[in-house]
């Protein structure tokens, strides 16, 4: 129960809003019916691609233009105007796993050390942290499924455009090392 408190609170601090933010990308760049779907894949992408490094496993997507082609492709997949916005948004949450700087506390640390040493213990522990990580986005989830006033503000074209134009950037943000910097700049914040 301490891990998933911990994980609450490290998701309202900086080291998480790179997640929140590709997250609040999905939930921008999808309509009403199909958010849950893509909401649930990015979180599940996000939880194993975080945890195959402990099992010895590198994809290599931390690395700049190969994570860029990565965000590139699950963005625009996300963006389209077909069913493939969950794959895109498996795409995305592979990206936002295989990059994401932990705000490390005492309960994950202990997860972390402890998967370092036997991977397979440490999935569902790190599962149930991400879930934590994830609740801000969650809420917002809820707020526009239940929400009229909310679900029209998301639905507007300039919103949606603009939806699209981050969508559009933060891939270049990747390529040219921007993200990289911004995010650990962001984990450094956490930990003051």
């Amino acid at each position: 129960m301490s891990l998933l408190v911990e994980a609450f609170r490290s998701g309202l601090l900086p080291c998480s809003w790179s997640i929140l933010l590709l997250a609040l990308l999905l939930l921008g760049l999808r309509k009403q019916g199909e958010r849950g779907e893509v909401l649930g894949l990015f979180y599940l992408a996000t939880v194993l691609l975080a945890w195959l490094p402990l099992a010895g496993v590198n994809l290599m997507l931390d690395h700049r233009l190969g994570g860029a082609a990565v965000l590139a492709a699950g963005l625009a997949l996300t963006a389209g105007r077909f069913r493939a916005g969950a794959g895109g948004a498996a795409l995305v949450g592979a990206f936002a796993g295989a990059t994401w700087v932990p705000c490390v506390g005492p309960e994950l640390g202990s997860v972390l050390t402890r998967g370092l040493a036997e991977p397979s213990t440490a999935v569902l522990p790190l599962a149930l942290y991400l879930a934590g990580v994830m609740v801000p986005s969650a809420l917002i989830y809820l707020l526009a499924a239940k929400d009229a006033g909310f679900r029209r503000l998301l639905e507007r074209p300039r919103i949606r455009i603009g939806f699209k134009v981050v969508a559009g950037l933060l891939p270049v943000a990747v390529a040219t090392g921007v993200h990289g910097r911004l995010v650990g700049e962001l984990a450094r914040l956490s930990n003051l």
